[in-house]
């Protein structure tokens, strides 16, 4: 049968994020979430430890740590320490991000003891195989040589670079480069095992169906007899040396790649920390200007002006501060028009605040999926983390949904107004510089450096 009226959306259901306890046992802390009819458990160590707290010349070691202790641990070698895995439904994963390291196991829920046994051989009885991390090292190198191929990637490498003072960890890309890379050994990756992923900056985390589980007694098989008391001293404090911006106003760099049909395109500044009080204007603004499909951004460089297949803008908001990043690629006879009206875009956005339509339908969308993200216990494994790691309340998430659903256009307003750092903006433009010469100069948005594709980073 035909309507022929659209049915209209109803009112969002009401939603509660999962109940969750804490439990301190054996020096450790372990934080469960009940998840009925949930049979298979998301289990990880997550540490307050990331790539941000790593020197300069080692970046990477956290990334190549966490997969390594995959790779055999309590007297087995990587083939045993899988097949172990195998044999307990389990499925592992791992790794490292600016902020976190996290490692553990997908699981059903008779297995979780012996999965968490097995996690807790690979942190601190790991076999450490020299030829196992050489192997892990050459597959980064080859993704790094990869990514030197991408425009994209490299045009967000050379933001960074240009955002942060160099010798500061943000100023390279989270999983390091192929220098630094080149230059981790076994003592490197036993160095940071050692001095950085230790319990008083962790914790266990579980989500899932916890039926029959005798939690306290697997907390305290696991952090039993695990040393430490956290990195840098006292309570388990996490200290990454403090992101320095690199020189304000606004520039662009040019990265040759002569005979490109292509501009990659990201522009950008510095940006706040995590958990700020007004992050969920910041969003709610971010969301408007480019981060959904109907955004400003993707609707005038796409729809309107039909310079490329998509655009978009994001903050990446870390502990110790991030980055505002507008992307796109476009064709190259196009690239100074494309610059211009993005930044038109994130000018007026800071100038003339968001429509009401705008943050109706912003909020609308955002309300209505947020629940989707918690659908599953590895999905509720990531809040739980983000509650670790960032020191954020706890009833975090429950509320999150009801203040985006009441953020207000003055809120949304003020955030742009506060975080939209246009007279500083860096514009990188990846693309054939000859092409392009004066083409950029006279659009105001600073001086022009170019600079060579160093292709074999």
């Amino acid at each position: 049968m035909l309507v022929a009226q659209r049915p209209e959306a109803g009112a969002p259901r009401p939603y509660r994020f999962p109940e969750f306890s804490r439990l301190d046992v054996a020096g450790g802390t372990v934080i469960a979430c009940h998840l009925e009819r949930r049979p298979i458990v998301s289990m990880a160590l997550v540490s307050r430890v990331g790539a941000a707290a790593e020197d300069v010349a080692h970046a990477g070691v956290a990334n190549l740590t966490a997969q390594l202790l995959g790779q055999g641990a309590g007297g087995l070698d990587a083939y045993a320490f899988a097949v172990a895995g195998e044999r307990l439904g389990a499925s592992w994963f791992a790794g490292a991000g600016w902020d976190a390291t996290h490692l553990g196991f997908d699981v059903p829920t008779y297995a979780v003891p012996q999965a968490a046994a097995l996690l807790r051989s690979a942190l601190v009885d790991p076999t450490m195989d020299p030829a196992e991390l050489e192997r892990l090292r050459d597959e980064r190198l080859d993704e790094f040589a990869a990514d030197g191929a991408r425009p994209r990637t490299r045009a967000l490498r050379e933001l960074a670079a240009q955002l942060w003072q160099p010798g500061i960890r943000y100023s390279l890309p989270q999983a390091g480069s192929a220098e630094t890379v080149e230059r981790i050994d076994i003592d490197a990756v036993r160095r940071w095992l050692a001095s950085r992923l230790l319990p008083g900056a962790a914790a266990l985390v579980v989500a899932g169906d916890l039926t029959g589980l005798d939690l306290p007694a697997i907390g305290a098989s696991f952090f039993g007899g695990w040393t430490g008391s956290g990195w840098a001293g006292a309570g388990g404090d996490v200290a990454a040396a403090t992101p320095v911006p690199g020189p304000g106003g606004r520039r662009v760099v040019v990265v040759d790649r002569p005979g490109s049909v292509q501009s990659a395109l990201a522009i950008g500044t510095p940006g706040p920390a995590r958990g700020g009080d007004d992050e969920v204007a910041l969003t709610t603004m971010q969301s408007a200007l480019g981060g959904l499909f109907t955004s400003r951004l993707n609707y005038t460089l796409r729809e309107k002006k039909g310079y490329t297949y998509g655009a978009s803008a994001q903050y990446d908001l870390r502990r110790d501060g991030g980055i505002f990043v507008a992307q796109s690629e476009v064709k190259s006879e196009v690239t100074a028009p494309a610059l211009t009206d993005a930044v038109a875009e994130i000018v007026g956005m800071r100038d003339g605040g968001i429509r009401d339509d705008e943050l109706d339908d912003v909020r609308q969308q955002r309300v209505e999926r947020y629940a989707l993200a918690f659908a599953s216990p590895r999905g509720v494994l990531s809040a739980l983390t983000d509650i670790v790691v960032y020191g954020l309340p706890d009833d975090y998430f429950d509320r999150q949904r009801d203040r985006i659903a009441a953020v207000t256009k003055e809120q949304v307003d003020a955030a742009g107004r506060t975080h939209l750092r246009v007279d500083d903006l860096v514009t990188v433009v990846v693309g054939d510089a000859q092409a392009l010469a004066g083409a950029l100069e006279p659009l105001g948005l600073g001086p022009v450096e170019v600079r060579a594709d160093e292709r074999a980073d």
